[in-house]
């Protein structure tokens, strides 16, 4: 959620010469990158299908609904889809869906033009026989469908990356200001004020298509410009549902991201958010699940009490528990107690899922919290506030046994969390604030409190 560039250029800078050192050994002197292209490009006529979505055993799964969550009325958008699932595909309650997206038309665009492609252009890749690369290399390949499919576009420039382009710029201002951008990592801390990374890149996020269409004359070749991007990432989603109410069919719930640009340049549109929302019902996208990995799940015995926090996007995987229990009810089976912050803005804009949510409450399935944010003016009411209200409830689901899920902003609101949890110790127990730290990292260890959180950057 920081400069972490910077943290990994100290660490790299310490990290070779001490492996060097400890094997003994002697790297021989290699040629400058700057005159050795690590992808050669030629222009080709032909086409040919891309493999891309092999490497993660993506399937296509059809849309069955695309709809929107948050009211007309809000300057936001949440949706949810359903996805039917290919023969032989499975998940479970607390899985993730893994989805291969495609950059924004108007992304791609902007590079064809930087490096004056048109849309017809094709091309081959050679690669060097010391180069690893995804890329589809000896084939030909439309430009367009490349630079789609195969990179990332907005991923921020790191140092390196302006170093690389400083190599290519022969124009004095450019190069200068170029150069006063990528100050080593490894050196003493900036002030803030002198810290020109952070301030014109790492904060408004630019990209290095951002910086090469600011600074026209760097003369980057477009092969170097592939080599420095990162392979195209599938984006994970909470998958919202449970098979135990819908075995065929997963659901995920989307937070499309659509504002101005921290740049100033235009709208940034999130890379799979913008994909996503515009994929209407009976298209079909490639993905695939993953098992989760950190055990956020519902606990294997139904009658284990469960507190769920989960402000925003983060009610997705709360949805799926929450159907896995209401199935269990019904099938007569003893079902715990459960209790689900949730928080948004505003009750008649972006409350999700509202009429499931006050329906599974009142099958007595759930104990239903909501934080309004936004409804009164100046009293901004967060998720970790309502926790400190129902202490007594909390901390009596946590005598008795309760797991905890945390889902949502990494930055402020999982800290918040913590926080809420560690002074309900404190005041239920009159401890100090030692021993509540040590209490919740032995809620961790035993695997009763469980995150599954994201950087809101």
């Amino acid at each position: 959620a920081d400069d972490f560039d910077r943290d990994f250029e100290r660490w790299v800078a310490d990290f070779w010469p001490a492996l060097l050192e400890h094997f003994d050994l002697e790297l021989e002197p290699v040629e400058d990158e700057a005159t050795v292209a690590p992808l050669r490009v030629e222009i080709v006529q032909d086409r040919h299908p891309s493999p891309y979505v092999a490497a993660f055993g993506a399937k296509p799964m059809t849309i069955a609904e695309n709809r929107e969550l948050q009211d007309p009325s809000s300057p936001r958008s949440t949706r949810h889809l359903e996805l039917v699932l290919p023969t032989g595909v499975e998940y479970q309650t607390g899985d993730h869906l893994g989805v291969i997206a495609r950059n924004d038309e108007a992304l791609v665009r902007r590079v064809l033009n930087r490096f004056a492609f048109d849309q017809q252009t094709r091309i081959r890749i050679q690669a060097s026989s010391a180069t690893r690369t995804e890329f589809p290399v000896d084939q030909p390949i439309a430009v367009e469908q490349l630079l789609t499919d195969y990179v990332e576009l907005q991923d921020v420039a790191t140092r390196s990356q302006i170093k690389t382009m400083l190599k290519y710029t022969e124009c004095p201002p450019d190069k200068k200001a170029l150069a006063e951008l990528c100050v080593e990592g490894t050196q003493a801390d900036p002030t803030p004020e002198d810290d020109l990374y952070r301030k014109t890149v790492l904060e408004p996020r630019r990209s290095v298509l951002d910086l090469l269409e600011d600074y026209h004359a760097c003369e980057m070749p477009f092969g170097v410009y592939l080599s420095l991007l990162s392979p195209l990432r599938p984006r994970y989603y909470s998958i919202s549902s449970s098979p135990r109410e819908m075995d065929r069919i997963c659901s995920i719930t989307v937070g499309v991201v659509d504002a101005p640009a921290r740049s100033g340049r235009g709208t940034y549109r999130g890379t799979c958010s913008t994909y996503l929302a515009s994929k209407p019902k009976g298209s079909a996208v490639y993905a695939f699940v993953r098992r989760g990995q950190s055990g956020f799940e519902p606990p294997q015995d139904p009658r284990t009490p469960m507190i769920m926090i989960g402000p925003g996007t983060g009610i997705a995987p709360f949805r799926g528990f929450l159907q896995d229990r209401a199935a269990a009810k019904v099938a007569g089976e003893d079902v715990g107690p459960s209790m689900l912050f949730f928080g948004c803005r505003r009750p008649r804009e972006d409350y999700l899922y509202q009429e499931e949510l006050q329906s599974y409450a009142g099958q007595g399935v759930v104990e239903l919290t909501v934080a309004f944010s936004r409804e009164k003016e100046g009293d901004k009411c967060y998720v970790q506030h309502k926790i400190a209200e129902f202490s007594d409830r909390v901390w009596e689901l946590l005598e008795a046994g309760a797991n905890v899920y945390v889902c949502g902003d990494a930055n402020a609101m999982a800290p918040g969390v913590r926080d809420a949890f560690r002074q309900v110790h404190q005041t239920k127990t009159g401890g100090t604030e030692e021993q509540a730290r040590a209490w919740l990292d032995e809620l961790v260890g035993s695997s009763r409190y469980h995150v599954d959180v994201w950087s809101s950057t």
